[in-house]
């Protein structure tokens, strides 16, 4: 296996999917189901990046990423979204998101764009 994603997405359906094709890629893969999950966990410092839905219960993927943001967190960020707009496109670039995605995901625009962090 070799580097590590984090996933953070509601739908556990589309969670595990996103799992699989990552580690079928030969990705490992921690997926949390909210943000406040992923950010109580202790070993983010060693993913590559982080995928994260921005519709999720509780403190949004906008909402989850700034607060990444605020503890120096600096590794590469992918959001996606049922709902993508220019004002999401915008605030995604001021968080220094790598991309975004609208769903469903070109699984491989997305694997792409993982290849390049």
């Amino acid at each position: 296996m070799g580097r590590m994603v984090v996933v953070v997405e509601d739908d556990q359906a589309v969670r595990e999917s996103l799992r699989m094709l990552l580690e079928l890629d030969g990705y490992m893969v921690r997926d949390f189901a909210t943000g406040e999950a992923m950010l109580a966990a202790h070993d983010l410092e060693q993913s590559c990046c982080v995928i994260l839905d921005v519709d999720l219960p509780g403190a949004s993927g906008l909402e989850t990423l700034r607060r990444l943001r605020a503890r120096a967190f600096d590794r590469p960020a992918i959001f996606m979204t049922g709902r993508p707009s220019p004002a999401l496109q915008v605030e995604a670039r001021r968080l220094s998101a790598q991309a975004c995605f609208a769903k469903p995901v070109d699984i491989d625009a997305m694997l792409q764009a993982i290849a390049l962090t």
